[in-house]
């Protein structure tokens, strides 16, 4: 007699099968969860880049579309506004929860970075607020879903002089 004959006789067998597959699927579950959805800002490098911080794991975030003025870095000088849009993107989040939503299946910069939409815990996206108080421009060579309505925002602030558009421009 065959232990596949008696139900009695497969039911442990069924079971142990049933453990291995929730075995194996279970990384799949923990790898769904990349990119974080959401985590909690615990560093400011600069007015685009933060520390994010979401079950347990840290993540280095680029914010997605802007470009503000530089600060610090190897390889970069401090320019106007730099340290203003750092302090404006400190005081907007950290230590605060933020939404992060990705625009497309490229999730990282060459440097690792995610590239993420950051949305503040009162609902306003911090790239879009920065923007808007000339303390970023919108990107201008890749493409991404905000593009249009950060160029608009980019125009306004232009047109009323705010930050960086405040300087006489280069020619």
């Amino acid at each position: 007699m065959t232990i596949w004959k008696s139900p009695l006789r497969i039911a442990p067998y069924s079971i142990a099968i049933l453990i291995a597959i929730a075995f194996a699927i279970s990384p799949l579950a923990l790898a769904s969860s990349f990119p974080p959805k959401s985590g909690i800002v615990t560093h400011v490098f600069d007015g685009d880049t933060l520390k994010v911080k979401s079950a347990g794991k840290s993540y280095k975030v680029r914010v997605l579309g802007i470009d503000t003025p530089e600060t610090k870095g190897p390889y970069t000088r401090q320019e106007p506004f730099g340290p203003q849009a750092s302090a404006r993107t400190t005081i907007l989040a950290l230590g605060k929860t933020v939404r992060l939503d990705y625009d497309s299946k490229k999730h990282k910069d060459r440097f690792g970075r995610l590239l993420a939409y950051v949305t503040l815990p009162d609902g306003r996206d911090l790239g879009g607020l920065l923007i808007s108080e000339g303390l970023a421009e919108a990107f201008h060579s890749t493409s991404y879903g905000r593009k249009k309505i950060y160029h608009q925002m980019q125009e306004q602030a232009r047109a009323a002089r705010r930050g960086i558009w405040s300087l006489p421009q280069k020619s």
